[in-house]
């Protein structure tokens, strides 16, 4: 009786390893990951000042092909070679400047050219690395008959985890009587949530062009504090920032308590606010 129930046992063990064998679609494979949903952002929002104050658009592979810029003050269309930025074209009725991109022998975005509805090139602007993040840029304007003169530097260092930590800024006496001004941005407090406007840290509102990156960033997170101080110690502030986020780790607002530290306006505080909408 054993030997014949440790048969049947055995028969019974390779029916089994057949029938699996024969009926591969029995363990179908893993659905495919949920793909990564990229973050397209469509408007930034900030109250009292012209809305939406950065606005864009994008092309099906979901690079952007056109940002406005404070309502239509500024209005670029964005040229690419390959997936890389060549051209940001200035469509304002008003200014039909055009930045050109240049890059490196390492790929990395070396020149920006500012060139005029007169075929001159007026401005540059320059990126130095240390390694993969950028260190410093500078803008130079077109000085007639002696060349270009450097107006503006940003020097940065960061956090080891590529969020930046300072920015200094140095404008140059140009003139012999406006006097040089140098100031730095402390940020700290950084969150672990998705940062969408670090392209704003270098624009100058109303008085440059706004520049897109490419192929580095300067913010990878949101950081929750911000100190402000200047040479001339006219406009000291600290603003402390809290966030509102999206399920996706993107932020929806941004509210904002700006305390001056020094100069005409210390002691007092001011609340500021930013919204941003998504596609």
């Amino acid at each position: 009786m054993r030997p014949t129930y440790a048969l049947t046992l055995t028969i019974c063990a390779l029916l089994l390893f057949a029938c699996k064998k024969d009926h591969p679609g029995h363990n179908p494979p893993p659905p495919p990951p949920e793909p990564i949903k990229k973050v397209l952002l469509k408007d930034v929002v900030i109250p009292h000042l012209p809305s939406p104050f950065y606005h864009f658009d994008y092309r099906p592979d979901s690079l952007p092909s056109n940002v406005n810029f404070a309502s239509g003050f500024s209005d670029y269309e964005v040229i690419y070679n390959g997936n890389k930025i060549a051209e940001m074209r200035n469509i304002n009725l008003a200014n039909h400047d055009t930045l050109r991109y240049s890059y490196g022998p390492d790929g990395k975005l070396e020149l920006i050219k500012f060139i005029n509805r007169s075929n001159v090139v007026y401005r540059l602007v320059e990126f130095l690395y240390n390694g993969d993040l950028v260190r410093e840029i500078d803008w130079s304007q077109k000085v007639e008959n002696v060349g270009y003169f450097v107006d503006r530097t940003l020097k940065m260092d960061y956090y080891p985890d590529g969020n930046v930590r300072t920015i200094a800024q140095r404008r140059p006496s140009f003139d012999g009587v406006t006097p040089e001004t140098n100031d730095t941005t402390l940020f700290e407090q950084y969150d672990d949530k998705v940062n969408v406007d670090d392209f704003s840290l270098i624009h100058v509102p109303f008085n440059d062009h706004l520049v897109l990156f490419q192929g580095f960033r300067l913010q990878k997170n949101n950081a929750g504090k911000e100190t402000f101080t200047q040479n001339s110690h006219l406009n000291d502030n600290v603003t402390t920032h809290t966030f509102t986020y999206n399920s996706d780790k993107t932020p929806s607002v941004k509210n904002g308590s700006q305390r001056f530290t020094a100069g005409p306006l210390a002691g007092q505080t001011f609340q500021i606010s930013t919204t941003y909408t998504y596609y």
